[in-house]
């Protein structure tokens, strides 16, 4: 079966956008409207020149507005606009509003929209009044929040009869991503520098309680607080150009308080040489279930995959602002 028709105009052409962009190439039921991005080294380019080739002719556009502004004559109900630029909803809410009014549907990177109506729930009342008006559907997905923590969790808990608790533990070997992730864990840093960086919210893991809050939604367990915390982890020995005493990286907890029990514990640790990286999830209940994935979901690869298999879905969806409670368990493609 062939997936409903979209067509992508892709924004942000970082690491993650680049890679979304070779996979939207040669997809079935996808075309490309075009790509923005206005950084001087990619403005006015061939996107193909980025891309391995793919997408001949299509020149890189400088703002997503000059974008969206050139394909408004041809503007169909499955135009999707995939916004790979920020992980912050405050700094993303200008361009979400700017490709709501444009009348396009949204897939984005942007970890707080996974699931914003946690730490921003006025500007989530915003979006999703502004998408259903505009009759478009608007989602924030990844590996992490929109998969290993939450919807994977889901879906293996759809064989419990009743779920009790759920802990899934996360650990990624940073020594084997790209720079971007070790700069995001800190690794390096000094305690002192570490601890900076926290406080200004320039290092750590974002999404880590929306997909905790995800979780216990998504389950109907109790939620008397959510509560964060961050810890370096730090160096015994040199490793890999790390000195002894730095910050290898970091250990993340986010938890779902019901009175003193622990609902729901997402463990996250990444950081340079971090031993067995592993994804698992264990849910207490009946039946208790257990899962591991060894050597963990690939961060980068895995995001590209959830954030396009996501577009012909979203296209299909209600209008208005979307989770991944609220939306299939999708795929690679609906079923029609």
């Amino acid at each position: 079966m062939i997936s409903p028709r979209a067509r992508v105009s892709l924004i942000g052409l970082g690491p993650i956008g680049i890679e979304v962009g070779k996979a939207l190439s040669g997809r079935e039921g996808i075309e490309l409207a075009g790509a923005a991005d206005p950084a001087p080294d990619k403005a006015g380019r061939p996107l193909a020149s980025m891309l391995d080739g793919a997408f001949p002719g299509v020149m890189v556009t400088p703002s997503a507005a000059a974008l969206y502004g050139a394909t408004s004559g041809s503007r169909s109900r499955s135009d999707v606009a995939v916004l790979c630029t920020g992980s912050r909803l405050h700094s993303m809410l200008p361009q979400i509003e700017e490709a709501i009014a444009a009348g396009l549907h949204i897939v984005s990177t942007c970890e707080e929209l996974a699931y914003p109506e946690l730490r921003h729930a006025p500007m989530a009342r915003q979006i999703d009044r502004m998408a259903k008006e505009k009759g478009v559907a608007v989602l924030g997905t990844g590996v992490n929040p929109g998969l290993v923590m939450d919807r994977l969790v889901l879906a293996i808990a759809a064989a419990c009869v009743r779920v009790d608790s759920v802990r899934v533990m996360r650990v990624v070997d940073a020594a084997k991503r790209r720079g971007p992730l070790r700069a995001k864990v800190g690794a390096g840093l000094t305690r002192e520098e570490f601890a900076a960086g926290v406080s200004a919210k320039k290092l750590g893991h974002v999404g880590l309680s929306e997909s905790a809050a995800i979780i216990a939604l998504g389950l109907g367990l109790p939620i008397d607080e959510i509560t964060e915390t961050i810890k370096p982890v730090i160096a015994q020995t040199d490793l890999d150009g790390i000195p002894a005493g730095a910050v290898l990286g970091l250990h993340q907890v986010a938890l779902v308080q019901a009175g003193d029990e622990a609902k729901v514990v997402l463990d996250l640790k990444m950081a340079v040489g971090a031993p067995d990286p592993a994804d698992r999830i264990d849910i207490e209940g009946d039946p208790p279930l257990h899962i591991v994935a060894a050597g963990g979901f690939h961060g980068d690869r895995s995001t590209i995959g959830t954030v396009v298999n996501a577009i012909p879905f979203i296209v299909s969806a209600a209008p208005g602002l979307h989770n991944v409670v609220t939306l299939p368990l999708f795929g690679l493609r609906p079923l029609l």
